[in-house]
């Protein structure tokens, strides 16, 4: 009887843990409110997003993001998630530094450090519009911390959007010196960017700033490669980016003008996370994906066996049918009915070869499906694929933000902080037919 008991509690355990994992968003689940955000339509997208998966880290900052352009200003899940990584990094701190971006959230995700680092300046920002400056003025020092000290064992993380990004919550809360300090750093991770250094050294800080967030945000896809490792290549990741990269200015009701600056992508943020989520996983991945690539071969291969065999057998009826016609034709000495008998035959064998190469295609499609881990990868949607930052040297009268080409004017907040800053956001994508 204790013998029942216990497989009857492991049948539990496994049909909780599979109901569990089943409730986790995937890619597909998030199409209609992605399409909303592409449409620069935040109300639209909150209000179709995936209801599946509710309190995660993922999901809190996901529609933290959307909500900043909307009035929805709940952020009571984004502070406990802040005060819990505070908790965890004054943990870490006293055992072993390293290992704070490697504590799993309650759902077992790890998060990036992009992601955390983000979240806490989103935070800030959303203090910040509502003028807590010293809540938001906290924020700023710890994601300054985080991106200052060496957090995780593949090294220090540190990234120019990021920066630009962190530089803007110390405006906001009228600290232009640390903004500057941000700036160049900025500046030295993106050498490129030189209209940054314009920001990085300027004394007195500008009249106003200009923030905007671009792109709708990358979408995983399967990258197969070659790899010494067979399992390893197959399971890899690409991002795809759709913004365009367009270029934008702010203007005012004076007619006053300037430029807003491109910053380079956020790339940087995925591989960081792929190569990461690779380091803690390889081994119990590659294990899985193994026997994934297993069971799958072997039920393509079953299925495939299936569809030649009812194929052939398809075929040789047709062709047996077609010999049967073709002997009637020879003893009624008709070569109508005889070559009748003979195009059946051929049909037959024709049949038969179509059928089989369209279990094949099939057989393949299905065997990509089945390991296609993309629709499935756990990361935060809507981050920036990059950034706009402008400014100007004058008081602006209801500055407004364009595209440069199109003259569309894309969607932003109302000016806020001590120093006023403008944040907005443009998917920046072509327009599907």
């Amino acid at each position: 009887m204790a013998k029942y008991f216990r497989k009857l509690g492991c049948l539990f355990l496994l049909l909780s843990f599979s109901i569990s994992c089943s409730s986790l968003l995937k890619k597909e689940d998030y199409v209609p409110a992605k399409k909303d955000w592409s449409s620069q339509n935040p109300k639209s997208a909150l209000e179709s997003f995936p209801s599946g998966e509710k309190g995660t880290f993922i999901t809190a900052l996901e529609k933290a993001i959307i909500g900043f352009y909307t009035p929805n200003n709940d952020i009571s899940k984004l502070q406990e998630i802040a005060e819990e990584n505070k908790s965890r990094l004054r943990f870490s701190a006293s055992r072993e530094l390293r290992s704070f971006f490697y504590s799993e959230t309650p759902e077992g995700y790890y998060a990036s450090e992009a992601e955390v680092i983000f979240l806490h300046i989103l935070l800030g920002f959303y203090y910040a519009k509502k003028e807590q400056y010293e809540e938001a003025l906290v924020e700023a020092r710890y994601a300054s911390n985080l991106l200052n000290g060496e957090w995780s064992a593949e090294g220090q993380f540190d990234d120019p959007n990021l920066r630009i990004l962190l530089a803007s919550l110390w405006t906001a809360c009228g600290d232009w010196q640390e903004a500057k300090i941000d700036l160049r750093a900025a500046l030295k991770l993106s050498p490129k960017s030189a209209w940054l250094r314009q920001y990085a050294y300027l004394e007195q800080a500008p009249k106003n700033i200009f923030l905007v967030l671009g792109g709708p945000g990358p979408e995983p896809f399967m990258d197969p490669e070659i790899n010494l490792n067979f399992v390893r290549g197959l399971r890899k990741l690409g991002f795809e980016f759709k913004g365009e990269r367009s270029e934008l200015l702010w203007v005012d009701l004076e007619g006053n003008q300037g430029k807003l600056y491109l910053t380079p992508s956020t790339q940087n943020w995925y591989q960081r996370h792929l190569d990461r989520d690779n380091s803690i996983h390889e081994i119990i991945d590659d294990s899985k994906y193994f026997q994934l690539v297993t069971l799958s071969t072997t039920k393509q291969a079953s299925i495939l066996a299936a569809k030649v065999t009812g194929s052939i057998l398809t075929g040789a009826t047709i062709v047996a049918l077609g010999a049967g016609i073709t002997y009637l034709g020879v003893q009624a000495n008709s070569s109508e009915i005889g070559g009748a008998g003979i195009i059946i035959a051929i049909y037959g064998i024709e049949l038969a070869a179509k059928m089989i190469d369209s279990s094949i295609e099939t057989s393949k499609k299905e065997f990509s499906e089945d390991l296609d881990i993309s629709s499935n990868y756990r990361y935060v949607r809507f981050l920036p694929e990059y950034l706009w930052f402008g400014t100007s040297k004058d008081n602006l009268r209801f500055p407004k933000i364009k595209d440069k080409q199109s003259g569309k004017e894309i969607l932003r907040t109302s000016t806020f902080g001590k120093i006023p800053v403008t944040i907005g956001f443009y998917p920046d994508v072509k327009k599907e037919d």
